[in-house]
């Protein structure tokens, strides 16, 4: 074999040992770092998946709560939903919402919460007052919790205007007239309609002052007893001429 081809044989050999002795030394000093870096990224990245799996699963049990919440009608479910899952999309508004609108409810069909067709209670003068203060106490969180954003003027609107119905019926007419008043500031530009709704039952507010006389018992009772009087004069005609053939003999 020609020298020469020898020693180009002998070089590259060598050179090929010394990448791979420079290779293992790597490994050995610099390898494990570089490894633990990669696992590291993985890791994290396997976590990430792993947390917004989780995000959406809560999300998803969040609505399904709030869904078996509006089936049931109970206020205080709304209140639970709006408190574990304060942090997903608006439930916390929804919730209280909710929550504040099932007591409105039960003062306008004048029963207690949970009543229904086999079992119902009518409200006593106690549970109406709790009833008005713990919707009034729901709707001033929705309230409080606004900030001042168009996705939130909704929220805001319908808890003032909440407040402004439970102080007509406490007979507060300036507070109610107050709470329109912020109703109209908020909706003017957004949502025109609205506030021409809360103009509208500003300028009914004086209507609720105004007395209303009941008859008494004793009147209705005369009034039921009534006998009217029949008319004796006939009212067609044509009896007229009957009646004045026969009394001519014709």
């Amino acid at each position: 074999m020609d020298r020469d081809r020898l020693k180009d044989i002998q070089t590259a050999d060598l050179s090929e040992s010394n990448v791979n002795e420079d290779f293992v030394h790597w490994l050995k000093t610099k390898g494990p770092t570089y490894l633990l870096i990669v696992m590291v990224v993985i890791a994290g990245y396997m976590f990430f998946i792993k947390y917004q799996q989780g995000q959406e699963a809560f999300r998803a049990e969040g609505w399904i709560e709030y869904i078996e919440a509006s089936a049931n009608g109970l206020p205080t479910t709304h209140e639970d939903v709006a408190l574990s899952y304060a942090e997903v999309d608006s439930l916390y508004n929804l919730g209280l919402l909710s929550a504040a609108d099932g007591y409105m409810q039960a003062i306008l069909a004048n029963q207690t919460v949970g009543s229904n067709a086999d079992i119902s209670t009518s409200l006593t003068p106690e549970d109406r007052t709790f009833y008005l203060e713990k919707a009034d106490a729901l709707y001033s969180k929705v309230a409080q919790s606004d900030d001042t954003s168009y996705m939130q003027s909704l929220f805001y609107i319908a808890a003032q205007n909440g407040r402004a119905a439970i102080a007509e019926s406490n007979g507060d007419l300036d507070s109610a007239k107050g709470f329109y008043e912020l109703v109209i500031s908020r909706a003017a530009s957004q949502y025109p309609n609205l506030a021409t709704q809360a103009e509208s039952r500003i300028q009914s507010l004086d209507s609720i002052t105004e007395m209303i006389v009941l008859p008494s018992d004793a009147e209705v009772t005369a009034r039921n007893n009534q006998v009217l009087q029949r008319d004796p004069a006939p009212i067609n005609s044509a009896i007229d001429s009957i009646t004045n053939l026969s009394e001519s003999g014709q």
